[in-house]
């Protein structure tokens, strides 16, 4: 814009803007023109050089603050952005640079009621929340005037104090709180100075013990931004933050030891707000020792006072099923569409939007619109307008299709091989080089086809192998043996946990303990300090939080318990490993008796048919004698001489191998000719 000369005396002061039920009584035309005065004001003052604009004063009507106060309640309270008029949004724009400008050129901005000031910048900071600029300009309005500005926050501190200590004005908090919660959203340096003494923090932590529930909420979202203020960048004041919360949580202390059941500002704070969040996440705070505890204290109060007060379940969205008001901007249903077009057909220059708000306020009645609209007077006032020529089009015709000639789309490709084209595909061969199934091939000098002979010596030599050349070596195989080797014995004399390092080395003792009493790992000071406790830990190695973490898992797993059950229940009984063999033959009273009675006198005189003790027994074993046994006896003698003639024979599992052989030979050869 071009800046004019002028005079501040000279321009006419600005008119405050009206309210809903006036400008319902005023014609379109008229409302039109006022819209059109403001805003030419506005751009007047806009235009003026800076060193004229800034002998403005907050006090003179030239100014447009009482305009600026009266416009922004009504954007407040009635929506002014969403309007359907064009110029009321425009208007707002304009008040907007308007507001700036006097923020931050004029010479002496405040020389009026500190408290209308507050109010007027919480209700810029409400209609305003979204513009990025508005921050930025109240950043700037406290590093110009922050002597002033703090003289302005503490009178509206002063008179809010006031209005918490008598019950009789608390009806009237709402609006005042909401509005100076808007400015502490974008504004920490109001929130700092709010925070500046303990005085406001206990009249705030006494209100909130008597006040209603819904003061008690706007109190509890007031104290969380006072407080998030100070943990702003830029403005880090740690030190009072810390002060301020031991303070709130000895206030609460002392009211839980009296009245336990009464929530307190600084439970609400904690358990319906994310503050103990932002405050953990402060380097500043929670990096020192002092933040570190009080952040460790204000969560285990969170945890003991979490019944005071309900979840927010009322912040969770609610999903739309559908069932909501239809959207007229959407495609229009065949009905409405026919109805738009009958209007259309005598007043073809209306916008579709309109017509259809007229068929919304008749109740879908064709005449009744068509015979308001000849008789514009008769219609209500937010009806007249029409709305602005470039409205919201809405589609009555339906999804246009696109008829114009296209070239045909190219064909889609085809497959092919190396054999496309060849005598076969063309069916030029001869019925003598057809053949249905295997064709046999043989070697001969004359065969020209290479792949041909290939091919034929590939078979030939696959039908002259022999497959059994190969055979496996089954020799040492536990059947052929005969139950020889016991599987079942542990030979290996390495630790358990060197072998299986994902078990638990102690799983056994940790187990029989549980078994035996359960108690045993409970998660008290007492059982902890218990002589069986110390004897466990000693044993195991492991801590108390370890051993309890383990009880707990094995709680929760049946499944576990059922395979530990099974696995050290058993480990007395019997395991499968026979110690000793029985004698299957026929056993008489008498040595004498017996079969191979003479074999009853040798080793050390034991009887026939007892149990046999496998591994080295001290006594001869076959025909009588044992190699170990003295060598001056005739036994020993003849037991040598025997083990002498088998060594040469090399006979071992081989013979007895083939003696299988040769007995399942004869079994199936059949019977006898």
């Amino acid at each position: 814009m071009e800046e004019v000369p002028g005079i501040v005396g000279q321009i006419p002061s600005l008119a405050s803007f009206p309210d809903s039920n006036v400008r319902a009584t005023l014609p379109v035309a008229e409302w039109e023109g006022c819209l059109e005065s403001w805003l030419l004001s506005i751009e007047v003052r806009l235009r003026m050089q800076d060193k004229d604009f800034a002998k403005f004063k907050f006090s003179q009507k030239a100014s447009g603050v009482d305009f600026l106060v009266s416009v922004l309640r009504s954007a407040r309270d009635e929506g002014l952005a969403s309007s359907k008029f064009q110029k009321e949004r425009l208007l707002l724009k304009r008040a907007y640079m308007l507001l700036r400008r006097l923020l931050l050129a004029t010479g002496v901005p405040f020389d009026f009621e500190p408290e209308k000031f507050v109010d007027l910048l919480c209700m810029g900071s409400c209609v305003y929340a979204a513009v990025v600029d508005w921050k930025a300009t109240l950043k700037g309005l406290w590093k110009r005037n922050k002597a002033q500005l703090t003289t302005a926050v503490n009178g509206w501190k002063k008179e809010a104090s006031t209005k918490l200590s008598d019950q009789s004005h608390q009806s009237s908090l709402s609006d005042s709180y909401s509005s100076i919660n808007a400015l502490l959203k974008v504004s920490p340096e109001t929130g700092l100075s709010l925070m500046t003494g303990s005085d406001y923090l206990e009249t705030l932590m006494e209100a909130y013990s008597s006040a209603q529930l819904t003061t008690q909420k706007l109190l509890t979202e007031h104290i969380y931004y006072c407080l998030r203020s100070l943990m702003s960048d830029g403005l880090s004041h740690g030190s009072l933050l810390l002060d301020h919360l031991y303070h709130m949580k000895s206030e609460a202390d002392r009211t839980t030891k009296s009245k336990p059941d009464q929530p307190t500002i600084l439970s609400s704070l904690v358990c319906n707000t994310s503050f103990l969040r932002h405050l953990a996440a402060d380097n500043s705070i929670a990096s020192g020792k002092r933040g570190q505890s009080l952040i460790d204290g204000l969560t285990t109060y969170r945890q003991n006072t979490a019944h005071l007060h309900t979840p927010m379940a009322s912040r969770r969205h609610k999903v739309s099923k559908g069932k909501g008001k239809g959207d007229v901007h959407a495609e229009l249903h065949i009905h409405k569409a026919s109805q738009v077009s009958q209007v259309h057909d005598l007043f073809p220059d209306l916008p579709n939007h309109y017509i259809l708000r007229l068929l919304d306020h008749f109740h879908d009645d064709t005449e009744a619109v068509i015979a308001a609209l000849l008789e514009p007077e008769s219609l209500p006032a937010d009806l007249r307008d029409s709305g602005p020529a470039d409205g919201p089009s809405v589609d009555i015709d339906g999804p246009a299709h696109d008829l114009a000639p296209h070239s045909t789309p190219p064909l889609l490709p085809q497959r092919r091989n190396v054999f496309d084209g060849d005598d076969f595909d063309n069916l030029r061969i001869s019925s003598d080089r057809l053949h249905r199934g295997r064709k046999e091939i043989k070697i001969s000098n004359d065969t020209q086809d290479e792949h041909a002979r290939r091919k034929a010596a590939i078979m030939t030599a696959l039908a002259a192998f022999d497959s059994d050349d190969d055979e496996r070596d089954d020799t040492y195989d536990v059947a052929d043996v005969g139950g020889t080797v016991d599987s079942t014995l542990d030979t290996d004399s390495r630790p358990r946990a060197e072998r299986s390092l994902d078990q638990n080395p102690h799983e056994e003792s940790l187990y029989r303990a549980w078994k035996d009493n359960q108690g045993l790992f409970a998660r008290d000071s007492t059982t902890r300090a218990s002589k069986v406790r110390q004897d466990l830990k000693r044993e195991t190695a492991m801590s108390d939080e370890q051993i309890e973490g383990w009880a707990i898992m094995l709680k929760k797993d049946s499944k576990m318990q059922e395979q530990l059950e099974k696995k050290y229940s058993m480990s007395q009984s019997f395991r499968g490993n026979q110690t000793a063999l029985t004698a299957t033959r026929w056993q008489g009273d008498t040595p004498e008796d017996s079969e191979e009675g003479e074999n009853s006198g040798g080793g050390d005189g034991r009887r026939m048919g007892q149990a046999q003790i496998r591994g080295n027994p001290p006594w001869g074993r076959g025909r009588g004698g044992s190699t170990a046994g003295p060598g001056s006896e005739a036994a020993t003698q003849a037991a040598r001489r025997r083990k002498e003639q088998g060594r040469g024979r090399g006979g071992a599992n081989h013979s007895r191998r083939e003696g299988r052989a040769r007995k399942m030979g004869r079994g199936m050869a059949g019977p006898a000719s």
